[in-house]
């Protein structure tokens, strides 16, 4: 989250990071003690890039 301020804009947090995770649309891994998520930087800056196309689509059909 701090690389990547403009997941804050659109109103993400690390619970709904985990969230986008256990829902299939981020690759990663679960591991270590912690049982946290390890999710890619390539398919969290994917689904940054959907996000901002879905939102700029609704923004012009309104």
């Amino acid at each position: 989250m701090e690389l990547y301020p403009q997941a804050a804009k659109l109103g993400w947090t690390p619970t709904k990071i985990g969230i986008f995770f256990r829902a299939g649309l981020l690759v990663g891994f679960v591991g270590g003690k912690e049982n946290k998520a390890m999710i890619t930087e390539q398919s969290f800056l994917k689904l940054i890039d959907f996000v901002n196309d879905v939102n700029r689509d609704r923004h012009i059909n309104t």
